[in-house]
């Protein structure tokens, strides 16, 4: 085999592993049999519970969420950026399409309880599926014991393994498990995004 068609078959294999990895949403689960990330007690008091931004069609913005720095002057590590590029607006909840220079404000909370769950507003925007928003959430900040059981041991390495970015519709529906990429060394999740409202990191 050629060098070019060894470079081919790579380039063949990367793209087959990202289609994957951004697969499609998965059967509903009830929340019951979900294990949530949570915060852990030492950051969950520095979570910054709340933030908005102009989401505008033809530009790219985002939002950060970050820790309240522990001293004045830093800036503290974040733990959710949410990613809206130019072309990604497609319809607002009343199913009105979106013109170039139309904005539309998202606001995003974090779960009072302190999980890994977060509540994005306005509920039923919808992105392009072509050019679709990216969420990103890095969980250094979680609880050590990720599968909840009481104790810290192997069995949370191999939950860590299983964790993705799950959606649902509205507080009390099931969620369905999103296509969702781990990055190891960041301790974070991606996903693409194409409508509103709740996301969460579980397993």
């Amino acid at each position: 085999m050629t060098r070019r068609a060894h470079l081919l078959l790579w380039v063949l294999l990367v793209a087959a592993f990202a289609c994957e990895a951004a697969g499609p949403e998965t059967d509903p689960v009830p929340e019951d049999e979900l294990v949530f990330l949570q915060f852990s007690d030492s950051t969950l008091p520095l979570v910054t519970r709340e933030g908005s931004f102009w989401a505008v069609k033809g530009e790219g913005r985002e939002l950060i969420l970050r820790y309240q720095p522990e001293e004045a002057g830093e800036t503290g590590e974040e733990f959710l950026r949410f990613k809206v590029g130019g072309d990604a607006l497609l319809r607002r909840a009343d199913g009105t399409a979106f013109a170039r220079g139309d904005s539309v404000r998202i606001t995003v909370r974090v779960d009072p309880g302190g999980r890994f769950l977060f509540e994005f507003e306005p509920s039923g925007l919808v992105f392009d599926p072509d050019h679709a928003a990216e969420l990103e959430i890095r969980y250094r900040g979680a609880d050590d014991d990720y599968n909840r059981d009481g104790r810290v041991d192997d069995d949370d390495l191999r939950t860590e393994t299983r964790l993705s970015v799950w959606k649902r519709e509205r507080p009390g529906e099931p969620w369905r498990r999103q296509g969702t990429v781990r990055v190891e060394d960041a301790d974070e999740l991606k996903a693409k995004i194409t409508s509103f409202t709740g996301f969460a990191v579980a397993s």
